[in-house]
């Protein structure tokens, strides 16, 4: 078969700050995946990744580029909290899908969400402010979490998003969202996930939900099955901090979620 085309990284229509890259399949795309990079910042390098398996299913990629330093020139993390107190990082990839719907014709409507590491912090977490722009949801080893549990605020957890401008989050709209949860059994992390008080994503509760990324998964899996959320859980022993073991796990996940 005939390879699709991939998108060079383009800027935002919106805010050309940011950029988007994406993969057209060879036939029509009859679905979205969205993929978000982490703390490495290779949109280009997922796409790649995901082309193949892309072709063979009809499915669309787009990636945004979150760059660091935007909006505060010093925070390379921002886009990981997804919403900050001036600015959203969900209206950002709401944009980016606008732009791609509107110059490629991709489908629009909901999508299905890919993130590793920091793009999996985002992931989840824009899964929680935009259920509706969800089909399913795949995070690989996020560094830090959002629980659902009453009692913390964001981005530890959601009580005070209406103070965000994003209204109350409900479990049951994140409820209609199927999670896989992803992490390698050797990936400790514990030097780099740590955040300090004097770092301006902290919150209180900011390690509380453990050590390593295994146990901090392990936290946002038991929360979030307590709220009612379907989540799948995945440990795959020794694996260390590296997404490609979780490409077809992924893969096979969003297929058997298509609904086509």
């Amino acid at each position: 078969m005939t390879a699709g085309r991939l998108v060079p990284l383009r800027a935002l229509a919106a805010d050309a700050r940011f950029s988007w890259c994406a993969y057209l399949p060879a036939r029509r795309a009859t679905r979205t995946v969205v993929l978000v990079h982490g703390s490495d910042r290779d949109p280009v390098g997922l796409v790649r990744t995901f082309s193949t398996w892309a072709d063979d299913h009809d499915t669309a990629l787009v990636a945004p580029l979150f760059p660091g330093g935007v909006p505060e020139p010093e925070d390379l993390d921002g886009y990981k909290q997804v919403l900050l107190p001036a600015f959203s990082f969900a209206n950002i990839l709401d944009a980016v899908q606008e732009d791609a719907i509107g110059r490629h014709g991709i489908p629009g409507g909901s999508f299905d969400l890919f993130g590793f590491s920091g793009g999996a912090q985002f992931a989840h977490r824009y899964a929680l402010v935009r259920p509706a722009n969800v089909r399913s949801l795949v995070v690989v080893a996020p560094g830090n979490v959002t629980l659902l549990a009453p009692g913390r605020r964001w981005w530890v957890g959601v009580d005070d998003l209406r103070d965000l401008g994003e209204g109350s989050t409900v479990a049951g709209d994140i409820r209609n969202v199927p999670v896989l949860a992803m992490v390698g059994g050797d990936d400790d992390g514990r030097g780099v996930i740590s955040i300090s008080p004097e770092e301006p994503r902290w919150v209180p509760g900011a390690n509380d939900s453990g050590v390593t990324r295994v146990e901090r998964l392990q936290t946002l899996v038991s929360d979030w099955r307590a709220a009612g959320v379907r989540v799948g859980h995945l440990i795959v022993p020794g694996v260390a901090h590296d997404f490609r073991p979780f490409v077809e796990p992924a893969q096979a996940f969003f297929d058997a979620h298509d609904g086509r």
